[in-house]
């Protein structure tokens, strides 16, 4: 498992009852579930349509979040799905999934498909202008998160929540 900055330190933040499958989380190493209020979890072809649909899917949590919680979702989303259509090099029957898990302190959100994983780099002043910017917005709009790669590669992260 590979952490982004303010990471687990190894563990998997649990998105509960969310089916995920076993190969997604190093054994024993999820959270404890503490009993969120809402679930989201979406299926999507990986196509260019992808993104969007999982973008309005998190419509479904409006008047459930701040404003501003639901706003940075919505870009992450949108991010790290475009990330895992575009970047994956999964067999095109590999499906991209989304997940949300909402509790009343925190939203943990996970992004997960067919590839065989990467290693986070940190954009440097002669990373391309037009392009790299998903996982910086990860890093700088997330409390934690993370990549696991165990077949598949999920991208995790948690958003604090408060008032608006």
């Amino acid at each position: 498992m590979i952490t982004g900055s303010g990471g687990y330190g190894g563990r998997v933040p649990s998105l509960g009852s969310v089916p995920a499958g076993a190969d997604h989380h190093a054994a024993g190493a999820a959270a404890p579930d503490n009993g969120a209020s809402r679930r989201l979890s979406l299926r999507l072809d990986p196509d260019v349509e992808a993104a969007g649909k999982a973008r309005d899917a998190l419509g479904q949590l409006e008047g459930e979040l701040e404003d501003r919680v639901l706003e940075d979702m919505r870009l992450l989303v949108t991010e790290l799905v475009t990330n895992s259509v575009r970047h994956a090099e999964a067999v095109p029957e590999a499906h991209v999934r989304l997940e949300v898990s909402v509790d009343a302190d925190r939203v943990l959100l996970a992004v997960e498909d067919g590839g065989s994983g990467f290693a986070p780099a940190a954009r440097t002043p002669d990373s391309p202008d037009d392009s790299g910017w998903g996982l910086h917005f990860v890093e700088r709009m997330s409390s934690r998160w993370g990549v696991n790669a165990n077949g598949r590669t999920r991208v995790w992260l948690e958003l604090a929540r408060g008032v608006s």
